[in-house]
């Protein structure tokens, strides 16, 4: 592998033969930092090649017969966007301490990922900027977005007047990362700007102001797992939806008609699956004590949703919200320490308002765990936080960089046979709440909710 990994650098360096179809396309690149001994290559968010590091944190694929096209590849919960074409030999050195800010390209077919990065970064710029806009006027705000749009085409032109051959599938790609995050500020414009102003309800705005919706198609089958798009056409569903809320007092389910607006305009079936199930998990994840089943949106779902494995997980979702009931005492259920030592949660929380998180790097990075977990001890010295690990294969503690930081003490493992998979079936991380009785305060609440301050209190002051 070593070898071969250096001819490859060679074969970089000094230039390689024509592309075409049938020309071997190869991907790989160098992890400082490692969360895992592996990366993911992704096509449409399905993996196609698992590729392990080697002693040197560096990885190698050959792909005969690539598909030019949007890829992805993924290490720990971190991914990033990779455009390959027939006989490109592309590597990436990142940091995963600093995973997009430090990704370097190198190799053929380097500068149109150098290029896809940048307007990567430059969004994510932009956009922290622009929320600090959506007080100005229509116009204003208007005009804000064209200035944005005149710069980041300036990159783009730059790039190909200099680049002598490029396809048509890269050109379209670059005009969706240049356009479309723009096109979801101006979706989320109107719902900002009346929380700025305390609106009652969304401001007037001209047609004119969305006329860049004449030019867009919501199914673009080469587009749907390129998150720029994705995410713009989630913003204009809640758009059109909160707008018919608003006007029709029959439509007040805004769940409802998200989920009728998919069902209507999109008409890629892959596409419509995410979509749908997106917004249920949403719907479903977003109370503040436990899952509140909106049944009316959840047989709008499973109606239309044809991904049968997307239909289990919602399933699974709604039977784990069901299993654990509020203002009864916590059902007692085994745990294994980091030793291997067999203990049981009621052991561990015996007279102790505790606060029990389960997680997964699935779901999130581990850094941000962290953090979260030693502000919140910090503010709360008197709640017990309980860190359990849903992993199958769990983050080992004193290898990564981050979860060191925990208290060993307070991190479990769940036994193969434990009852807690009765309300973890779904493996969504979950957050439950116990007061020193062992009663369930709050079932199912997220470490990043934004209400879950107000119900640490209630906790803190419970006698």
């Amino acid at each position: 592998m070593k070898y071969i990994f250096y001819v490859i650098l060679l074969f970089l360096t000094f230039g390689c033969k024509k592309a075409n179809e049938n020309a071997l396309t190869y991907f790989g690149g160098q992890i400082i930092n490692p969360k895992t001994n592996f990366v993911l290559l992704l096509k449409d968010e399905k993996v196609l090649d698992t590729l392990l590091l080697d002693e040197n944190n560096r990885f190698l694929t050959e792909i005969p017969s690539l598909q030019e096209g949007l890829y992805a590849f993924k290490h720990g919960r971190e991914f990033q966007y990779i455009y390959l074409e027939p006989a490109d030999s592309v590597l990436v050195r990142l940091n995963t301490w600093d995973f997009d800010h430090s990704i370097v390209f190198s190799g053929k077919g380097s500068t149109k990922n150098e290029l896809l990065i940048a307007l990567f970064l430059q969004n994510e710029k932009d956009e922290k900027m622009m929320y600090r806009n959506f007080n100005l006027k229509e116009k204003d705000f208007q005009d804000k977005i064209e200035s944005l749009s005149k710069e980041r085409f300036a990159i783009y032109n730059d790039f190909f007047q200099n680049e002598v051959a490029v396809s048509k599938g890269f050109k379209k790609l670059t005009n969706t990362a240049i356009q479309f995050p723009l096109y979801r500020l101006m979706e989320l414009y109107p719902y900002f700007y009346k929380g700025v102003y305390n609106l009652e309800e969304f401001p007037e705005i001209s047609d004119e102001f969305y006329n860049y919706r004449h030019k867009i198609s919501l199914n673009e089958e080469d587009l749907v797992a390129f998150y720029p798009y994705q995410n713009y056409v989630v913003s204009y569903l809640y758009n059109i939806s909160y707008r018919l809320k608003e006007k029709d007092s029959a439509k007040n389910d805004l769940t409802v008609n998200i989920l009728n607006a998919i069902n209507e305009q999109i008409t890629s079936n892959d596409f419509k699956n995410t979509l749908l199930k997106r917004i249920i998990v949403s719907d479903l994840l977003k109370s503040e004590s436990a899952c509140q089943i909106n049944e009316a949106a959840l047989k709008l779902f499973l109606t239309n949703c044809t991904n049968k494995e997307y239909v289990q997980q919602i399933n699974n979702l709604v039977n784990d919200c069901n299993n654990l009931a509020l203002k009864e005492p916590l059902q007692n259920f085994e745990i294994l320490s980091y030793n291997n030592v067999p203990l049981t949660i009621n052991e561990v929380i015996k007279n102790k308002n505790t606060v029990i998180y389960f997680w997964s790097t699935a779901f999130i990075t581990t850094d941000y765990l962290v953090n979260r977990i030693k502000f919140l001890e910090k503010k709360y010295p008197d709640l017990l936080f309980v860190g359990i690990n849903m992993q199958s294969s769990p983050q080992n503690l004193t290898a990564d960089a981050h979860l060191k930081l925990l208290n060993i003490d307070n991190q479990y493992l769940l036994s193969k046979d434990s009852y807690a998979h009765h309300f973890l079936s779904s493996n969504y991380p979950r957050t439950i709440l116990i007061d020193n009785k062992g009663i369930v305060k709050n079932g199912f609440i997220n470490l990043n909710f934004n209400k879950l301050d107000s119900e640490l209190i209630k906790l803190t002051v419970h006698n």
